[in-house]
């Protein structure tokens, strides 16, 4: 399946000289969200199986951005990425499927807010309703549960929601034989 990444620079130096590369969650900005990651990467030993030995966090590519399977635009790109001046790649990557998980980046967006996923006004309303019954750890399996909603990718538009226009895909390991194109940019902010 064919994936774009958006990497720092260094991250591709490193996957030339080592052959490959797996994220390391502490030097990551998303650090205040752990607790959503761990409940990813619990979603992914189940569905994708277990990491390679000393990987415990996903790396992140697209695989469809504004309901397009296309190569995300360095002219944007260079704009949302670092500070001025920072170098990046967009690497262009082919994984199997069974390497990867698929989920709405929308979706994942309410996750890491620590939301519930609805469909309509009338779902958000009923299911908050419920959520708030609940004893915390009672909210904790309600909220997983419904999580799992972040994995249909079937596109759906309502006034309420829109979803699978956006999706990101997550797996272990980028290696240097996945890669199929590369292209440099420095970014711009």
């Amino acid at each position: 399946m064919i994936l774009w990444t958006i990497q720092p620079e260094k991250i591709y130096d490193q996957i030339l000289q080592t052959g490959r590369y797996h994220c390391d969650f502490q030097k990551s900005f998303m650090t205040d969200w752990k607790y959503q990651y761990d409940w990813l990467v619990s979603e992914m030993k189940s569905r994708i199986g277990e990491p390679p030995e000393g990987v415990t966090y996903p790396v992140w590519a697209w695989y469809m951005r504004e309901g397009k399977r296309k190569k995300p635009d360095l002219r944007r790109e260079r704009w949302g990425n670092g500070k001025k001046g920072d170098r990046f790649v967009r690497i262009e990557i082919d994984i199997s499927e069974n390497r990867l998980l698929l989920s709405d980046f929308d979706l994942w967006s309410i996750i890491l807010l620590n939301g519930l996923i609805s469909m309509s006004e009338e779902e958000d309303r009923r299911l908050e309703v419920e959520y708030d019954r609940l004893s915390e750890e009672g909210k904790r399996e309600f909220r997983e549960l419904n999580w799992q909603r972040a994995f249909d990718i079937t596109p759906f538009e309502n006034d309420w929601i829109s979803k699978g226009s956006c999706i990101q895909a997550t797996f272990w390991e980028l290696h240097r034989e996945d890669i199929r194109d590369v292209r440099h940019f420095t970014s711009a902010l």
